[in-house]
């Protein structure tokens, strides 16, 4: 950020303060009969100038334009409006004014969201003394007797990180701020933020894929395919259930009549974010770490070239740890929660939520003041709690699935009652497995299986009879590299460097190692299409490099073939 934090401030009291000058501008300049030329001209530059403009007073996007995809865009919003109104009929200006006001909320609410993740900012004050800050100017920004897109400043810090950005460490360095500063309450309820979004967004994801490849949700594929891309969200979501689970258990070892509310809102928040992969968060415990490594950021080559893990990966460690001894001791507890919380035919669950992103969600609550509509009073938080007004939130997600849409597009929003059936089986099915096995590492009914790795130099047909399980598969497929000739000899995958070296940095490799331009990575893929399913996997012609990081990571289930002659 190139400005202070104390400019930063001033510049969204300025915003706040002139915000009848500013909705009136955006109004004139974009939607009046003068002035929606450019809007209804889908010109994204132009639109994007008279937000500048408006909200500024100079065409300059650096606060604006912070470079993230899939992020809250006012611009879009203002294009969508043209083409609904284009296709019904145009409003009169009080109609156009209230959608004004929910573009100016869209514009200022991410400008919030950005200083949320300032909060740590060295300048005078502690960072709960700048939250509570940010807790009044948001307070500011609702008060106009609208519903609230969100409430509490807390939940801006998660939905500030929701758009992608291909740099991991940021989100990493801003949990560890989050564990290490503010108050006990505030943390729970940034954690809470953090375990419902991303489970909200994780199913999504899957929801969508399996739209898209046509696959079923369980299919083996489908769930090799959104785990490898997931490994940044999967852990940061584990360092948001840790101290949910603690806190949990602590309020059910009373029963006094606020410790059950209480009991009841983590429950909520925890199965949410459960809800995300019960297989790999409840059943196969002994995946979770290995799923959730991220090579880039946890692991490094000491001065004498051994793999070791950083201070990053050992605070990974550690949260593993003691997650697996807080689902044994909670599991007994969330199943009778569940039964609660998730009771069958229920009007309205977050569960059976289909969207994308959070931003997603923000620009479904602005486009929904394009036509009269009641005033519900729901916020994000209310949208992701499966306890209160379930039927008026049941009438909020219909009208988001009847959003207008583009040519071709799907719905932006579903609400779907198989959807949530399916989400819930899944997820007690889990629950009860773990249950039953509370401390087994795996807890499912497939056996555990190993990764087979052949050195680099070894010829498989060296290998003493024994040596390798019978049904063995192999993975070489899922051995991707930059090598076409190397490719074509070992049966691996062959991709672009430059591409590779971007997986990487994700997370979605086992192990890899990259010299001279040349590239070569096991995918986490292998974890659950045979891992998962109780097959051992063979992967031959391994780099040293790569089993020497395979040791590290996989220790329980790799198998070194180092015979030879």
């Amino acid at each position: 950020m190139g400005f202070s934090l104390s400019d930063h401030v001033e510049l969204l009291e300025r915003f706040l303060a002139q915000r009848q000058e500013i909705v009136d501008a955006l109004e004139s300049r974009l939607f009046s009969a003068r002035g929606k030329a450019a809007a209804r001209g889908g010109d994204r530059e132009s639109v994007a100038d008279i937000f500048d403009a408006c909200f500024f007073g100079l065409p300059s996007r650096t606060l604006y334009k912070d470079g993230y995809s899939r992020d809250l865009d006012p611009v879009e919003l203002v294009l969508r409006a043209c083409y609904y109104w284009d296709h019904d009929r145009w409003p009169g200006r009080s109609g156009r004014i209230d959608y004004v006001e929910s573009l100016y909320v869209a514009f200022v609410l991410r400008q919030l969201e950005l200083l949320s993740l300032r909060i740590w900012d060295e300048e005078d004050g502690s960072p709960e003394e700048r939250l509570q800050r940010l807790q009044r100017q948001l307070d500011r920004l609702n008060s106009d007797g609208r519903a609230p897109f969100v409430r509490s400043a807390r939940w801006l810090i998660q939905t500030a990180q929701g758009p992608l950005t291909p740099h991991l460490e940021p989100y990493f360095t801003t949990a560890a701020k989050i564990s290490k500063t503010l108050t006990p309450r505030d943390r729970v309820e940034i954690h809470k933020a953090g375990a419902t979004l991303a489970g909200g967004h994780l199913r999504s994801q899957l929801r969508h894929l399996s739209w898209q490849t046509g696959w079923a949700f369980e299919d083996p594929r489908l769930l090799g395919l959104t785990r490898s891309s997931n490994s940044m969200d999967m852990e940061l979501l584990v360092r948001d259930l840790v101290p949910l689970l603690s806190a949990y258990r602590a309020a059910c070892a009373t029963q006094e009549p606020d410790n059950i509310e209480q009991r009841l809102d983590l429950a909520d928040a925890i199965l949410q974010g459960l809800s995300a992969d019960p297989e790999l968060l409840l059943t196969r415990l002994d995946l979770l770490a290995p799923s959730t490594t991220i090579e880039e950021l946890f692991l490094h080559r000491s001065g004498n070239g051994q793999v070791e893990w950083t201070p990053m990966g050992e605070a990974h460690l550690d949260y593993l740890k003691q997650y697996a001894e807080l689902i044994a001791d909670s599991v007994e507890s969330l199943k009778q929660d569940a039964q609660l919380l998730y009771r069958a035919h229920a009007l309205y669950s977050p569960l059976g939520i289909v969207y994308g992103f959070c931003a997603d969600l923000f620009a479904n609550m602005a486009l929904n003041t394009l036509r009269p509509s009641p005033l519900r009073d729901l916020s994000l938080e209310d949208m992701f709690n499966s306890r209160e007004r379930l039927e008026e939130k049941r009438a909020q997600a219909r009208e988001w699935t009847q959003l207008p849409k583009g040519e071709g597009e799907r719905d932006p929003f579903e609400h779907s009652s198989e959807w949530t059936e399916l989400m819930v089986e899944r997820l007690v099915a889990a629950l009860e497995s773990r249950g039953a096995c509370p401390t087994e590492p795996n807890a499912s009914r497939k056996p555990k299986a190993s990764l087979y790795v052949v050195p680099r130099g070894v010829a498989l047909e060296s290998l003493p009879d024994g040596v390798l399980p019978a049904g063995i598969v192999s993975v070489q497929e899922h051995c991707l590299t930059s090598k076409s000739t190397r490719a074509s000899a070992n049966g691996e995958t062959v991709l672009p460097a430059s591409r590779l070296v971007a997986d990487r940095a994700e997370g979605r490799f086992l192990a890899s190692t990259e010299s001279s331009s040349n590239f070569f990575g096991i995918s986490k893929v292998v974890l659950t299409v045979c891992s998962s399913q109780g097959k051992d996997a063979l992967a031959t012609n391994v780099p040293t490099d790569v089993i020497d990081v395979l040791r590290a990571v996989c220790p329980d289930l790799l198998v070194v073939c180092e015979f030879a002659g």
